[in-house]
């Protein structure tokens, strides 16, 4: 047993040792950044490459809120809007407030929703005339269109968005960053959207927090049993418009 947690202990170590240097790396590519005036492409392939695996690491190595952090940079990183070009700046707090979470400055797990909530955001679209609000959203979804046009509408109303995929790990994301609001599909696999909706109403942490279901079904739907009657629903398809706008402003968000 001893030699296995020294064991445990080295390969900690290593992970930070690890994480250290992928920081360092980071911070000198943003050096020479600065000094050249801007990021070539090479420079934003390795630094996404870098990123994701310090996610990955802090799912490893339990580090969520590292996991987090990477999660948002990588939102950031991936956004296409040409009106909030990516700024040196803004690249610059992401890696210190992982090197944060690295260095013990921020825990390594529990809420950080205040540090969430400050770090830069680019919409994934170029939309005019919109004013970014500070209402942050959780989007439940698998990837692909239906996600896409999600995101764009909520985004069109100035809506911080941060899309996840799965839904066992949205639990613990939602937990840590306590947004607004989170939209969730019906159909997820593994935790379906409305178990995921029911656990997050059954702990005292995020009972408060509003949702809302994404479905092709109306409420009466034998697939949609034991959905809270507060939660409304968004039916995909022709309904959509109208059910997002009558759920934004059920949920306060309007």
């Amino acid at each position: 047993m001893e030699d296995f947690e020294k064991h445990l202990a080295q390969l900690h170590q290593e992970f930070l040792d690890q994480a250290n240097d992928s920081i360092a790396q980071l911070d000198g590519m943003l050096d020479a950044a600065v000094e050249r005036g801007g990021l070539e492409t090479s420079e934003l392939v390795n630094i996404a490459r870098i990123v994701h695996s310090l996610k990955g690491s802090g799912g490893t190595f339990d580090y969520p809120n590292l996991t987090v952090l990477a999660h948002r940079f990588e939102d950031y990183l991936g956004a296409s809007d040409v009106s909030a070009p990516l700024k040196l700046e803004d690249v610059r707090i992401f890696v210190d407030r992982i090197g944060d979470v690295v260095d013990g400055r921020i825990s390594r797990e529990g809420p950080i929703d205040t540090i969430v909530r400050s770090l830069p955001m680019r919409s994934r679209f170029d939309i005019a005339d919109v004013s970014i609000t500070d209402v942050e959203v959780g989007l439940i979804m698998e990837g692909g269109a239906q996600a896409r046009l999600v995101t764009k509408e909520l985004e069109a109303c100035g809506y911080r968005v941060t899309h996840l995929q799965s839904s066992i790990q949205a639990i613990g994301y939602v937990y840590q960053t306590r947004p607004d609001c989170v939209f969730v599909s019906a159909n997820m696999p593994g935790l379906d959207g409305v178990d995921f909706v029911r656990a997050l109403k059954a702990m005292k942490a995020t009972e408060a927090i509003p949702c809302a279901l994404l479905t092709a079904f109306a409420r009466d739907n034998q697939l949609l049993r034991g959905l809270p009657d507060s939660v409304p629903i968004v039916r995909k398809g022709a309904q959509f418009g109208d059910d997002l706008a009558d759920a934004l402003q059920n949920l306060g968000l309007l």
